[in-house]
């Protein structure tokens, strides 16, 4: 995603022209723009030309212009799976072949400039503004790709794959008289500027997956290299010993897996495996997956510690009783900006007092299952009976 410009209007609302680069980026705008924004961008319209004796004789010939539409968004309507995300509303400029209050539907292309207003943008908006300029805030998944002596760590998201840093080492070949010395010792070095790239480069608290892969038997002796560098480090008082632990605690997250080859086609080879495309899935969705299945366990259970709908979560919160808390992604774009608010504020309170908030997707299984749940839910620290009774009871 490029930010063309950003400025604040005479009114006070804020104007930010975009360009959309990939699909992730139609995903972050479709849960960006909301009833009530205004968003202008150019497109092509179909329109009857001819001068009066035409059109007096019926005759008129139909030519395709472009026109620059403003709207004031009624309705946004995305589908992932086709690449078109369409905007409907008021038209707010009047023009030779736009009629002023006349109402359009808009398609926000790939490449192509929109520009959206909105009177207020609150946290969640520039959360997702930040992450869409962003490529290491987009990425959920990391990976290295390697051979002797040259290794890419790189940053994938569904569209793209970005190189992060390309990692080189002269790599000496078995010597008759000193044997492997050499090799081994070089290919040491190798590995820890690896584990310096993967440490430097890697939010593992943040990141889904990340893929070791290489030809032979380097990507596993990485994967122990890295659990036994972090394992020695963890007890030591350097910032990297933090980094180090966060490894540790999310090791499940690592993939190992062959490549013919260490250079970036060696990854393209990797990710259209089939077997691996289903490991992906099912670790980019984990951790939501097995916050979901506590929650349905302790529900089933009826022990008191999960709890869904706002005004039952709101009382956990009071009580610093919320360990994780679940929200489906539909309730920030709620029309209500007063219900947006709520709900912006209940996840910034949550994670002030330690809670895990998990932001599930409405167009994900997942999502799906929370949203019949009220979109809210979320498992407590421990059993409190009676947070659906009224305050008057």
């Amino acid at each position: 995603m490029q930010v063309k410009n950003k400025a604040k209007l005479k009114d006070k609302n804020v104007a930010v022209t975009l360009v959309p680069e990939d699909s992730e980026d139609l995903w972050y705008l479709y849960n960006l723009i909301k009833k009530g924004d205004t968003v202008q961008l150019l497109t092509h319209r179909n329109v009857k030309k001819g001068n009066q004796n035409q059109i007096t004789k019926g005759k008129l010939k139909m030519e395709k212009i472009l026109v620059k539409l403003r709207l004031l968004v009624e309705d946004v309507d995305y589908i992932a799976s086709d690449l078109v995300m369409r905007v409907n509303g008021k038209s707010l400029l009047q023009q030779e072949y736009v009629p002023l209050n006349s109402y359009h539907t808009a398609e926000i292309e790939l490449n192509k400039e929109v520009s959206i207003v909105k009177s207020s943008w609150d946290e969640y908006d520039m959360t997702l503004l930040d992450e869409l300029c962003s490529i290491e805030k987009k990425a959920d998944i990391g990976a290295v790709v390697f051979q002797e002596g040259v290794a890419h760590l790189c940053y994938v998201t569904d569209q793209m794959t970005v190189l992060q840093s390309k990692i080189e080492k002269s790599i000496p070949r078995k010597n008759k008289d000193f044997g492997t010395r050499d090799l081994d010792k070089a290919m040491n070095s190798f590995y820890n500027m690896i584990i310096q790239g993967i440490i430097r480069h890697f939010d593992f608290n943040r990141l889904k997956v990340i893929i070791l892969a290489s030809p032979g038997f380097l990507a596993k002796t990485l994967y122990e290299r890295l659990i036994q560098e972090c394992i020695a480090m963890q007890n030591s008082s350097t910032k990297e010993s933090k980094i180090c632990q966060l490894i540790l605690d999310n090791k499940n997250k690592i993939l190992v897996t062959h490549s013919s080859t260490g250079y970036l086609q060696g990854l393209e080879e990797v990710l259209a495996d089939p077997q691996l495309q289903k490991k992906l899935s099912d670790t980019k969705f984990l951790e939501e997956s097995e916050a979901l299945l506590r929650f349905q366990r302790a529900l089933n259970d009826d022990d008191g510690r999960a709890w869904y709908g706002l005004e039952e979560i709101t009382k956990a919160l009071n009580l610093d009783a919320v360990r994780y808390l679940m929200v489906s992604d539909e309730l920030f774009r709620s029309d209500d900006i007063e219900t947006r608010k709520q709900y912006i504020d209940l996840t910034e309170r949550a994670k002030q007092m330690g809670a895990k908030v998990y932001i599930f997707s409405s167009l994900h299984e997942l999502g799906i299952q929370l949203n019949q749940l009220t979109g809210v839910a979320a498992l407590l620290k421990y059993p409190i009976p009676d947070l659906d009774d009224s305050d008057e009871e």
